[in-house]
This record gives structure tokens, sequence and C-alpha cells, in this order.
């Protein structure tokens, strides 16, 4: 049995596919949806038609125990989560315990700032908090595309003008921004990034009741080849093609 079914519109869920590997051998489905690619620009009913036709095609297709949302912005727009059902939720309080001046700072997708979609949760936690949101779509895209891997100047010169407004305590509300945490940390020392890939794997493994063998099963929707830049991150496992659910 696949015990961890993880998707989004393409690279990003692999940090939390990296996060789950790290601490438990569970069997996981990594499906990029990149047909749908991205997530972070379309309208809220769209995305959320996607998403919810897609945790129902990855049950009944894969009965997964758990089914992980791997990205922020469904998370935070579309009422995803159930009992077998994870999102990746912005780590407010965690941030939060570690400001000094209780003001931290969001990077999100454009469609999260636009809103006040990160406002309401951080409310929902009760949390006071002063939260500063950073569009952070251009880092997403170097991502999403692959160039971060490949073009390290604009990389590093798109890194520089994002954070250079932003101190103290940030939060990295996109998954795709896990793969740029060593450079942003590189770039600015002086900032607290937090990553939320490590609390939404320990979430994951307390969910799952099988171990399984630790594979690995790649899927994508199509629209643009991911491949290579799969091999540059070290993941050999072949890509299957799978319709859109």
């Amino acid at each position: 049995m696949v015990s961890a079914g993880v998707f989004d519109s393409g690279l990003g869920s692999l940090s939390i596919v990296n996060a789950i590997r790290q601490i438990s051998k569970c069997d996981i489905i990594y499906y990029a949806d990149t047909r749908n690619h991205p997530y972070g620009t379309k309208s809220p009913q769209s995305l959320c038609n996607i998403v919810y036709r897609t945790i129902r095609g990855m049950r009944e297709s894969f009965a997964p125990d758990v089914v992980v949302v791997g990205s922020n912005t469904p998370t935070l727009l579309c009422d995803v989560e159930d009992d077998n059902t994870v999102g990746v939720w912005p780590p407010i309080l965690q941030a939060s315990r570690l400001s000094q001046d209780n003001t931290i700072t969001v990077l999100a997708t454009s469609v999260v700032v636009q809103h006040d979609y990160i406002e309401r949760y951080a409310e929902s936690l009760n949390s006071t908090v002063r939260i500063r949101k950073v569009d952070a779509g251009s880092l997403v895209r170097l991502v999403e595309s692959g160039a971060f891997l490949n073009d390290y100047n604009t990389t590093q010169d798109t890194i520089k003008e994002i954070l250079e407004d932003v101190w103290g305590v940030c939060t990295l509300s996109s998954t795709h921004l896990s793969f740029l945490q060593d450079m942003m940390e590189k770039i600015r020392p002086d900032i607290t990034f937090v990553n939320p890939a490590n609390i939404v794997a320990r979430r994951v493994v307390d969910k799952i009741d099988s171990i399984g063998r630790g594979s690995l099963t790649i899927y994508t929707s199509g629209g643009h080849d991911i491949t290579p830049h799969l091999r540059q991150l070290g993941i050999t496992e072949d890509v299957t093609l799978l319709k859109p659910f």
C-alpha cells in the first residue's frame, strides 16, 4: 500500500517529499500537476476545483493512507484538510515565537499576498503577531522553471531584491522556497527563516500506519517536462505521464 500521496503543480512539493523521507521509510507517490501549473496565480474557485479533483483522484487511483496538498496557496484558499489530508500552513506560531519585535515577514505567492488569507489564518490561531507580506512570485517561478539550478547569478540577484526590506523572522510560505533556503541564509544571515516542510512531514508520519519500503513513484500530468530538473536534484526514478484528474 502507498502510504503518502503528495502533489502540487510542479517541483514545490518535492521539498515536502524530501522532509518526509528524512524521517520515514514510507512509500510515496509524488504527482506533479504540471498541466495546471502554476497554482499560485489561479482564481480561488479554479484552484479549489483542481485541488478537490486531484485529492479525489489520488485517493481513487492510489489509495494512500494520507494525501498531502504540498502547496501553501490551496491550503490557505481551499478547505482541504480532513483526517486523511494534510495541507501546508504558514508556520505563523513557530515564527512568532522566534520574533523579538512581534513582527514576522511572510514570503508567499502573488494571490496570497494580494488577499487576506494569511491574516485570517493568523486570527484563527489567536495570534497577535504583526505580519508583513512579501510577494515572492519571482522566486517561485525560478524554482518551478528549474532556472535556480543553472542560473546562480539571477537567482542570487532576485533573492537580494526580494529580501531587501526584510528583517528579523521570515516564513517560507511557498514550498518552492525551501530549495532556496541555503542561498537565502548565505545572502542574509541576519534573517531567521522558518520552513514548514519539517512540520508537515511530522504530521504526515503521525498519520501513517504502515512503514513501507521507502519507495518513490513519480507521476506528472504533462504540460512541461520536469525530468531534467529531477535529475539535477539527484532524483533518478522514472516519471510516468498521468492524465489530470
